[in-house]
């Protein structure tokens, strides 16, 4: 398996992917959105023999300047559980910090994301849309763990 950036031919079968994975059409909508709007700062592909496994996508946050967030990960059902998606989560995370990300948010179950150096308490200090004790923050630029202030998303997360 390699980890490679998307392609625009991937379009259709990442979408296909995304919906399977969580047996609903919103986060293949979200991803095909942050496109549409412009919004996307990384996709990612896990392949295996010239067959897609896994996706995972980091929009530009518009609150903090410099900072993304990382939204969906999707691995085909028959592969999940394998590691397929730590390794995107990793990759992608040392991809952020090449492209000079400020730090990642998150929102999903802390005791996963945690694993990866997600953390709530750098968080703490940040008014979000989203369900606070959900709401991670992988910092990357000093000073990005303490930061204040109010996490604004793209228009195509849906945020209140």
């Amino acid at each position: 398996m390699h980890l490679r950036e998307v392609r625009p031919a991937d379009h259709m079968f990442i979408s296909i992917l995304v919906a399977t994975a969580f047996e609903r059409p919103d986060e293949a909508r979200l991803v095909e959105t942050l496109r549409r709007d412009g919004d996307m700062a990384l996709e990612l592909v896990a392949e295996e023999e010239g067959t897609i496994l896994g996706h995972i996508a980091f929009a530009r946050m518009v609150l903090p300047a410099g900072w993304w967030a990382m939204a969906p990960v999707s691995v085909i059902q028959s592969r999940q559980g394998q590691g397929i998606g730590s390794e995107m989560i990793r990759e992608g995370l040392d991809l952020c910090r090449q492209h000079h990300a400020q730090a990642v948010v998150v929102l999903g179950a802390p005791e996963y994301y945690g694993r990866f150096g997600f953390t709530r308490a750098a968080a703490h200090h940040l008014t979000t849309p989203f369900a606070p004790e959900f709401t991670q923050v992988y910092p990357i630029a000093p000073g990005s763990g303490l930061h204040s202030g109010r996490l604004l998303y793209p228009e195509a997360f849906g945020a209140p």
